[in-house]
């Protein structure tokens, strides 16, 4: 919806005035320009519109509303900055304590003697490379079952850094490091020490990471991730609920380019998102 400018006269284009038809000077010329224009009244000054919600102009000169846009409806982003809003305030950044761990960079997978032991025992076949049954061995939750494949497949994607298929030392060393974040904030979050995660503590979860989310979108993701039926998720159920959001997030700030919480997609874009979530 486009919006009509707000009258500024410093805008408007300045055109010469019009000669004067007066009395010339016996010489034939017309009057000096102060005298001709220093009994002038200067001309009326257009009406403010006081009423407009957009009667200021940011630095690009484009139309700013008087009010501050409406925060961002996903985590970890402030609203886009006004002229006078200036640069966003640190404050709207979740306390470093309470922020998801980064995503993993090659660089991540510093090699870490004290896990040799662990790795070669459950590198069965002696290949110093990890299969997914494999890794699986080595990842279990608080209470010793074994963690859902989808986070197992989850976590050989994310490590695998040059596409094997597989997870080498280095790299199970970075994934061992990033569980073992989630599992600091995992902690955190179950505040009654039942080592799985509520309803109730999830929402607490995503508040503390800055969603801002409806309570029935909240009870629709806590259902889809509690697989097992239990009304709460274990770990590993808890890391891939929060990676397949901030994937989703992420998604969906590639196109939403003005941060309003609205995009415009194609049917074509929106099936080729889903399929890159499904690799």
């Amino acid at each position: 919806m486009a919006y009509n400018r707000s009258y500024n006269p410093d805008e408007l284009p300045r055109f010469a005035e019009p000669e004067q038809k007066g009395p010339r000077s016996p010489s034939g010329q017309a009057p000096p320009l102060s005298s001709r224009y220093e009994n002038k009244p200067p001309p009326p000054r257009p009406i403010e519109h006081k009423n407009s919600h957009y009667d200021r102009y940011d630095q690009t000169g484009r139309l700013s509303p008087r009010h501050a846009p409406p925060p961002d409806r996903y985590g970890g982003m402030s609203p886009p900055p006004t002229a006078t809003q200036g640069r966003p305030v640190q404050q709207t950044r979740p306390p470093a304590a309470s922020r998801p761990p980064p995503s993993p960079s090659p660089r991540d997978g510093a090699a870490d003697p004290t896990l040799l032991p662990l790795f070669r025992a459950v590198d069965k076949d002696g290949t110093g490379q990890l299969s997914e049954k494999e890794l699986s061995a080595a990842l279990v939750n608080g209470d010793w079952t074994a963690f859902d494949p989808q986070t197992v497949r989850m976590m050989i994607r994310m490590f695998d850094s040059d596409r094997s298929g597989t997870i080498g030392f280095e790299e199970f060393c970075g994934l061992w490091s990033f569980l073992a974040s989630w599992r600091t904030l995992f902690d955190r979050f179950d505040t009654d020490r039942s080592g799985n995660i509520s309803l109730e503590e999830f929402k607490g979860a995503l508040v503390a990471f800055r969603y801002r989310l409806s309570d029935g979108f909240i009870k629709i993701l806590f259902k889809t991730y509690d697989k097992r039926g239990e009304g709460v998720m274990s770990f590993d159920l808890f890391v891939q609920a929060c990676i397949s959001l901030k994937r989703m997030t992420d998604v969906f700030k590639k196109y939403d380019e003005d941060r309003d919480g609205y995009i415009t997609l194609s049917f074509e874009d929106f099936l080729t998102e889903i399929l890159r979530q499904l690799r």
